[in-house]
This record gives structure tokens, sequence and C-alpha cells, in this order.
């Protein structure tokens, strides 16, 4: 059991960021199906979405605060987490072309929870929009694609029975449906979606002029500074125990252990084990 975890490991750690975040996601679809089969069967009186979802009333949600970071990676509709892949990997690929894996987390969790703040906003003010909760990571998705395009407008996919497509042309027409949308059906969603794109599009103007990577310099220049001061003082404090345990070995062969007092016999049991 141990070497099948670690293998699952193994393989899980030597994906990019992005093949990992599209397996956590289809690893929680199947999970949930299969849970959902095992209730169903056990006639048992629980909905599992309700502990995925996110609440469409504040305090509901703050009442389930994981559920801000599992809405995000829980689907139900099989089309639902066709298209949202669908279209992280094929961003996911340009922005990883662009940004670092550490900028993907931080574009992806921050179009998630702008994602489920601009919900609960919209909710709170027009409680009428949202009847359900907040499923799936199409707001994060968003996010990895407004950064994408925001940092390389220009750059070409290659579209089925299209051909060459800029990217820039691609997000405007998915931004323009997510606004046509807005006030027909899943209003809640598509006002997500909204803040999804909006946190993309500050997160790559934030890493085009260094916010976010010159607040994380100064924290490494602060932590990195006295471990190299700790690690000079360790290689001294090595150097000298060195010196001394030169000296006693110099000692035992040319006048035998016994010519050692029985200080230097313990100090010499003491150097040999450190060193």
């Amino acid at each position: 059991m141990a070497d099948t975890i670690n293998r699952i490991k193994a393989f899980f750690m030597g994906k990019s960021i992005l093949v990992r975040f599209v397996l956590i996601n289809v690893a929680v679809f199947i999970a949930v199906h299969i849970a959902a089969l095992c209730i169903s069967v056990a006639e048992i009186d629980l909905s599992l979405i309700r502990w995925l979802e996110l609440p469409p009333v504040f305090m509901d949600a703050l009442t389930l605060p994981w559920t801000f970071i599992t809405y995000m990676f829980t689907h139900y509709d099989i089309w639902h987490i066709l298209f949202n892949l669908l279209w992280l990997y094929c961003f996911g690929l340009v922005f990883l072309d662009h940004f670092s894996e550490r900028d993907f987390i931080i574009a992806y969790f921050s179009g998630g929870i702008a994602g489920a703040i601009f919900y609960l906003s919209a909710n709170a003010i027009f409680p009428q929009i949202a009847s359900n909760g907040l499923l799936g990571a199409s707001a994060a998705v968003l996010s990895i694609a407004a950064a994408t395009v925001t940092r390389a407008p220009n750059y070409h996919i290659n579209l089925i029975l299209i051909g060459m497509v800029k990217i820039k042309w691609i997000a405007v027409a998915c931004i323009a449906i997510a606004l046509l949308t807005v006030g027909t059906h899943n209003i809640g969603g598509h006002i997500a979606h909204i803040g999804g794109i909006a946190a993309g599009i500050i997160f790559a103007i934030g890493c085009k002029y260094g916010w976010w990577h010159k607040q994380t310099r100064k924290r490494k220049a602060v932590i990195l500074k006295p471990l190299h001061r700790q690690s000079v003082s360790e290689a001294s404090a090595r150097e000298e125990a060195e010196k001394e345990l030169d000296k006693l070995l110099i000692k035992v062969k040319q006048s035998g252990y016994n010519s050692l007092s029985e200080k230097e016999k313990q100090k010499l049991s003491d150097l040999s084990k450190k060193i």
C-alpha cells in the first residue's frame, strides 16, 4: 500500500504544475461521482456537493470556509469540466512560457478567490441572482487566460477548423460571451467569471511592474542573510574541530593512545563522533 502511494506521489510530483492542477480537478470530479453513487445506493440523505460548493450567502460561506477553495476544483457536469480543463490546458501552456509555476499557482487561486468575492458581493446586493452555490474552476481558469492575454496578446494558437488565431481575439470573444450572458442564466456564475478575469489582468500587470516579485525578493533577502552567517560560523567551527582532532591523532601516532590524558581521550572520542 505504501509503495503504491509512493508511486502515485512520484508520478504526480514529476508532472508540471499545469498537469497537476488538471489531475486534481479530474480526481475530484471522479471522487465526487463515486461518492454520490455510494450515497445513492446506501439511500443516505446527504448532499455531498453542499459541502464543496460555495454557498450564495456570505454568512453561510463563513460557516464553510473551505468552500472558498474546494469550489474551484469541483465540477459535477461532464461538459463543465471538459470545457474548463480544455481552456486551462490551452492557456496554461502559453502562461508557463511567460510566467513561472509559482505564478501559475498564485494566478489560479487569486482568480478563484476573486470570483468567489464577486459572486458573494453581487448576491448580497441582488439576492435573487443566485439560488444555488458556486461550482467549477471557471473563474480560476479565466484568471490564467486573462493573465496570459495581458502578457502576450499577440501569441498565436492553432484552432481546429479555423487556423492560427491571436489569443487576444479568443479572449475578446470569451469576455463578450460572459458579458452578454450575464442577464440570461447562471448570473452569479458569470459575475464570478468577471472576478476571475479582473484578477488575472491585475496579476499580469503586477508582474510586469514587479509588484509581487519585488516583495518576494525582499523577504528572501531577510531570510537568507542570517542563514548565510550561520553557515559560515558552522564551517569555521568545523575547521577548528578538525585541527584539534589532527593534533590528538598525531600525538597518538607518535606516543600511543595511553599518552593521552583522560580529558584528551574524552575530547578525541567527542570529536570523532562529531566529525
